[in-house]
């Protein structure tokens, strides 16, 4: 889209560029927040829990937790940013 106002005059070479950044910066930080099966499985097995535990705390069903430790499937948005916390902070920072 800006590409189009900048082609039609109503962006400047400035906004383009800066635009252009940011969503180059928003990829970089989409691509970092990733969490592989390793990852997942480590958290939990560090916090002592089952993956029905792990379901259950983060809201989502325990066969979406053993995808993710297989590395069928990948967290994403909120289930992604608590397992996050978790890592970083413990279990106890979301309990």
């Amino acid at each position: 889209m800006i590409q189009r106002q900048h082609a039609a005059g109503t962006a400047s070479d400035v906004d383009l560029d800066a635009i252009n950044r940011l969503v180059a910066e928003s990829q970089k930080t989409e691509s970092r927040a990733s969490m592989d099966a390793s990852r997942v499985r480590a958290i939990r097995e560090r916090e002592k829990i089952s993956q029905s535990q792990l379901a259950g705390i983060i809201n989502m069903s325990a066969n979406s937790v053993q995808k993710w430790e297989r590395g069928v499937s990948a967290p994403t948005g909120a289930a992604l940013r608590i397992l996050e916390v978790i890592e970083r902070k413990g279990l106890n920072a979301i309990l």
